[in-house]
């Protein structure tokens, strides 16, 4: 498995403060990548998105193949204990009240991927030219998508298109979405807040 990564964070055009935070880590065996928008204004938000990567990322590290046993479970622990240590700084610290962030979690190897998912962050993958979102959105307006209440045309112009209804940190115990799948030589993945 050979692979290439790149890495970027940009404010953006509607917020005037960045609350991504993100790491990118790849060797010939696999690769690991977290991507974490913060939420809850002020200096809270980044506070939880930078929380969230460096928790995720210190247990994930330990991960050699996502083909090992416990790959998975130790995806979805890692979210719970960022979303445990966020939670408790939220609760003891009144100057992050509110605070959360969403996460996306990739990792790639031995021709696999194994992916965990909170809020509306997303990940894609490019594959002979088509590209297929790989998450599903934490959000009302996903939702209502699911629900036939809105099309997802609708969806993406929608007034609350902004509202997530899962995330990191914002409730005492929160749970992950799970995806495995194949890679085969040529994907691109893309990790997006």
């Amino acid at each position: 498995m050979q692979l290439a990564v790149g890495a970027r964070s940009d404010v953006g055009m509607i917020r005037s403060g960045n609350e991504d935070n993100f790491f990118a880590e790849a060797d010939v065996r696999r690769g690991i990548f977290v991507v974490a928008d913060g939420m809850g204004g002020h200096a809270a938000g980044e506070v939880a998105s930078e929380m969230a990567v460096q928790i995720v990322a210190r247990t994930l590290l330990t991960i050699t193949s996502v083909l090992e046993g416990g790959a998975s479970d130790k995806l979805s622990l890692s979210l719970r204990d960022a979303n445990r240590a966020i939670y408790e700084r939220m609760i003891a610290e009144v100057d992050k009240q509110g605070m959360g962030t969403t996460a996306s979690v990739l990792v790639l190897s031995d021709n696999r991927f194994l992916i965990g998912q909170i809020g509306d962050s997303r990940i894609y993958m490019l594959r002979d030219g088509a590209l297929r979102q790989l998450t599903k959105d934490h959000s009302y307006v996903q939702e209502q998508v699911d629900a036939g209440l809105l099309t997802p045309e609708q969806a993406r112009y929608h007034p609350y298109s902004n509202v997530i209804t899962r995330c990191v940190g914002a409730n005492e115990v929160v749970e992950a979405d799970v995806y495995t799948g194949e890679m085969k030589p040529g994907d691109v993945f893309l990790v997006a807040s």
